[in-house]
């Protein structure tokens, strides 16, 4: 397995604390191999075998132990006085009000929790607060461009056609790690069916999958752009399909829950206060997206948006749409004490185009960096905007971040 060194380095710092860790993200995207990693690395510190107990919820081998008494009598059968057990359970939300459950494991056995989960909703409810102020979420994504290029084996002389392939095939890493185009459409198909039918339909009790698949194919055409269940549901009415606000509401939320879409609120700049109305939302992986609409060359712009979006997720920062006044700013990234302005697009090199895009920057009266990303090779930097290639941008090859 290789190394997700941005992952690994998290699990390794908050490690023998007395949080639970929790590793959350899509399905697939590389969380049970963390897990194994992270066992590998324990071994590697001198950690005894039997210190390190790992439970997989997706084997029918651990069913009997989704209740948490159940769990609770393994682990002490597991226990070994005077020494700390390491637990990883993958799937954890399978587990019987598991938020309880594992914070028995916390305040019973001296212990170091792990734990996997692939839908946002295990972060709802009552029994949460069992845990709440006692873990620590560590948000996995898909790969990045950089880690997709280390996973290929490929160095940077042709990045321009491993990036047109990381667009096509997507970033999940069972994906990279083959060249066989008949492989590649199987593990996507596999994927699609697991995490749009599994997560979503299944656990969401969609009883018409039409409709869902109607409004997952508009936001999926749409990412990018603003929108609302309101506008979706009259734009669907237009074209013949009936389906409620709430209906659509409800659809949107579960995609987000099952970590497919991520919605980028509004942020007005001058009012200093979120919108809650007109959002944009991406999706997690382009190979999934392909999957659902087809692939195509078009709407270049907003798919290049939606990977700067995901990156600077990766990178930790929170990121919402900026309004000010009567223009959009594409991103305002915040972390800790500091803000970055950025605008995206395909290409600048148009006088019109470029004044354009920076125009909504120039009008931001503060002190923050503006950025102006796209592949434009020539620096456009100018009148305090910073411009970015996009590939300097995704390989981190620069230090503001």
């Amino acid at each position: 397995m290789i190394c997700r060194n941005r992952y690994m380095d998290k699990m390794k710092k908050y490690q023998d604390n007395d949080f639970v860790k929790v590793i959350s993200g899509v399905r697939r995207s590389g969380k049970s191999s963390l897990l194994s990693l992270f066992k590998d690395h324990l071994r590697e510190q001198g950690v005894e075998e039997k210190q390190i107990i790992e439970i997989n919820f997706e084997k029918y081998q651990f069913d009997e132990l989704k209740e948490g008494k159940a769990l609770h009598n393994y682990m002490a059968d597991k226990a070994t006085h005077g020494k700390r057990l390491y637990i990883l359970i993958d799937e954890v939300q399978e587990i019987s009000e598991w938020a309880k459950a594992i914070n028995n494991l916390r305040v019973s056995f001296d212990s170091d929790i792990y734990v996997t989960g692939s839908n946002s909703r295990m972060f709802s409810g009552e029994h949460l607060t069992y845990l709440s102020g006692r873990y620590i979420e560590i948000k996995v994504l898909p790969l990045s461009f950089k880690e997709f290029l280390k996973f290929k084996s490929y160095d940077e002389t042709n990045l321009d056609e491993a990036f047109n392939e990381y667009l096509q095939i997507g970033t999940f890493p069972a994906v990279s790690l083959t060249n066989q185009h008949e492989l590649v459409e199987a593990i996507l198909s596999g994927l699609f069916d697991s995490i749009f039918t599994r997560d979503i339909i299944l656990r969401g009790k969609i009883r018409d999958e039409g409709a869902f698949y109607k409004v997952a194919k508009f936001v999926f055409e749409n990412i990018g752009n603003t929108t609302s269940a309101n506008a979706i549901k009259n734009t669907l009415k237009t074209a013949g399909h009936k389906i409620s606000s709430d209906t659509i509401d409800n659809y949107l939320k579960l995609m987000c829950d099952a970590h497919v879409l991520y919605q980028c609120e509004r942020y007005d700049i001058r009012g200093k206060e979120r919108l809650k109305t007109n959002g944009k939302y991406y999706v997690v992986d382009t190979g999934l997206r392909n999957r659902l609409l087809g692939y195509r060359t078009g709407n270049a712009g907003h798919i290049i948006e939606n990977i700067v979006f995901l990156q600077l997720i990766r990178l930790g920062y929170e990121v919402t749409v900026g309004k000010n006044l009567n223009s959009e700013v594409d991103f305002i990234a915040v972390k800790e004490m500091n803000k970055h302005y950025f605008q995206v697009s395909l290409t600048a090199l148009d006088e019109k185009t470029y004044e354009r895009e920076i125009e909504s920057l120039l009008q931001i009266n503060d002190q923050y960096p503006k950025y102006l990303i796209t592949m434009d090779k020539l620096n456009l930097s100018k009148e305090g905007i910073i411009h970015l290639n996009l590939f300097d941008f995704l390989l981190e090859r620069i230090n503001f971040l």
